[in-house]
């Protein structure tokens, strides 16, 4: 499998989840983040998971761009726990990696 398709894969799969997740208790427990960030992290998911499932590459790029910007504008009132914040920074990362261009290798 593609080492592209494979990170998004496991963004759709196993990380996105778990941020939305966080993002719902954070907010209803909490209510330290707005109801705004929590509908920017869920459409986020959304946006990738439709991308992927389309089949066009260049969709998904242009999601995944999209995504990384929409996080990276996410303010808590207050720090994200520990746990939480570990998820997000992750996320955040493994779509830094893959709005990178990608090494051509022959």
């Amino acid at each position: 499998m593609d080492l592209f398709i494979s990170k998004v894969w496991k963004l759709i799969d196993l990380q996105l989840p778990l941020v939305v997740t966080d993002a719902e208790t954070y907010l209803v427990r909490e209510g330290n983040i707005t109801q705004e960030d929590y509908e920017k992290i869920k459409n986020v998911a959304r946006s990738i998971k439709s991308s992927y499932y389309s089949g066009d590459s260049n969709k998904l790029k242009t999601s995944l761009k999209e995504a990384l910007n929409q996080l990276k504008s996410i303010q808590p009132k207050k720090p994200f726990p520990p746990e939480m914040k570990a998820r997000f920074d992750g996320v955040i990362k493994t779509l830094t990696e893959l709005n990178e261009p990608q090494q051509v290798t022959s």
